[in-house]
């Protein structure tokens, strides 16, 4: 259906300009075309529409959209906070963690929760329920998200070609934020192998790898790396700037050089 629309979209040059599909929400900018124009055109080849809404106040690519104390338009995530059952299976408890972060750009530490906590989820069909340690845990992260969801996030992205990612690594994860202009505009995590044995430094090298490749994701052309690392730090300079020779040896040298 997506590709449908988007070749219906992409006939009219002032409705390709005007227009921003995601799954089955379409963004109207009417400063360049009227909804309801948008409406009569996607009635001419057969396709309805719901009566359009305005974005304030409204829902879009998931999110619930409102207005800030100062007049920014902002978004928190679009579905209700689950509520658990006494007892839960697998399949259950992974539905609730994807209701949790889904295709939301921001979650914080929720990301990091709830794979910690799938990975610690007793069982190994999906109909094997859960013991009480897993329930406990998912229950104190619920517990958190309702008095502090961290899904939530400026919904205006400045255009613009540069950007910062934060990147930072531990002992049980990876994870990154990209920042353009003063906005926190994405984040990602991932756990780290429970058997890996890499350097914390080459894990703190690999944040700044997936940090970089989340800008260039967004087509960033010119990226400010923020890392704690001295060590990654040196030799990501040493890269950039060919300046000097990386040293390096073991499991992880290419990874380093390259």
């Amino acid at each position: 259906m997506a590709t449908i629309l988007k070749a219906i979209l992409g006939k009219v040059d002032r409705l390709k300009k005007a227009t921003n599909s995601y799954i089955d929400d379409n963004l109207v900018n009417e400063t360049i075309m009227p909804a309801t124009e948008f409406i009569g055109h996607l009635k001419s080849f057969g396709l309805i529409a719901k009566p359009p809404e305005a974005m304030e106040g409204g829902a879009a690519r998931g999110l619930k959209l409102w207005r800030d104390k100062v007049g920014a338009l902002v978004f928190r995530r679009g579905n209700e906070i689950p509520e658990l059952g006494a007892s839960m299976n697998r399949r259950e408890l992974f539905t609730v963690c994807g209701k949790l972060v889904g295709r939301y750009p921001i979650a914080g530490w929720l990301r990091t929760a709830c794979s910690f906590i799938k990975r610690q989820a007793e069982g190994v069909k999906w109909n094997d329920r859960v013991g009480e340690k897993t329930t406990d845990m998912i229950q104190e992260v619920l517990v958190r998200v309702r008095a502090e969801d961290q899904v939530k996030g400026s919904w205006y992205v400045p255009k613009s070609k540069s950007g910062i990612v934060w990147c930072d690594a531990s002992s049980i994860a990876i994870g990154v934020v990209l920042e353009v202009g003063g906005i926190m505009v994405e984040d990602a995590a991932w756990l780290r192998k429970i058997d890996g044995c890499n350097h914390i430094n080459v894990v703190e090298l690999d944040a700044v790898l997936k940090g970089v490749n989340l800008a260039l994701k967004w087509g960033l052309h010119a990226i400010e790396i923020s890392t704690d690392s001295a060590t990654v730090l040196g030799w990501v300079t040493a890269v950039i700037t060919n300046e000097w020779r990386v040293r390096t040896k073991g499991a992880a040298e290419m990874l380093v050089k390259h």
